[in-house]
């Protein structure tokens, strides 16, 4: 691991039933058809919200994700969930943390920013089986399912390369005051109530590169 790389916070109560969550709904977009063979989608100059200090701001992507292939996936992407990347695209890559809202129920309203596998520059697939022991669940069942629709939450106002941490959400409630705070310290203040509904951060080895360009 990289001496510039900064601690990583524990993960909060909860981890294994959220994971449990997120492995359903994974599981369950599954089978969704790409238009191409493609697992990336490079779009230079694409944007998406994100939710940065209180407010909506638009973030633009002018280069392709990166995972550390030094963390096995089964993946076509090489991204995994439950685990931490060995290395980053550059040094100090982790010096800004993107947030992925992942809804695990019905209907969210607002609807999340990126539908399944929709992102621009996102993976469009991400390998579970490091966390399937842990669930009981079959390695060969969650090796390659489809990036869950998610909303961001940005550590700040920055550039360059962004950590990826899941963060998932299990209640309306708990949706709607995310999208009222809109910002990394109404999601911490969550995360420490127990039963809040937002529990994580669960490490990914997936870095996103884009700048904040709107406000």
């Amino acid at each position: 691991m990289s001496p510039s790389r900064r601690t990583r916070p524990p993960l909060r109560r909860g981890f294994l039933s959220v994971l449990i969550g997120l492995c359903l709904a994974l599981v369950g977009v599954a089978g969704v058809a790409y238009a191409s063979g493609s697992t990336t989608r490079p779009v230079s100059g694409a944007t998406t919200p994100a939710w940065s200090n209180g407010a909506t701001v638009t973030v633009q992507y002018p280069q392709n994700f990166f995972c550390d292939k030094s963390v096995p996936s089964s993946a076509p992407s090489g991204c995994e969930v439950g685990t931490d990347s060995n290395v980053g695209p550059v040094s100090n890559a982790d010096r800004s943390v993107l947030y992925v809202l992942v809804p695990l129920f019905a209907n969210p309203s607002p609807a999340p920013m990126c539908a399944v596998a929709s992102c621009p520059n996102h993976p469009l697939d991400i390998d579970l089986s490091r966390i399937a022991g842990a669930l009981g669940a079959s390695p060969d069942a969650v090796k390659s399912v489809a990036l869950p629709a998610h909303s961001h939450i940005l550590d700040g106002n920055a550039g360059g390369w962004w950590d990826v941490k899941i963060v998932a959400v299990t209640n309306q409630a708990a949706w709607s005051a995310l999208a009222a705070g809109k910002s990394e310290a109404t999601m911490n203040t969550l995360l420490a109530q127990p039963n809040s509904g937002v529990v994580g951060p669960i490490p990914t080895n997936l870095y996103l590169f884009f700048n904040v360009v709107g406000h």
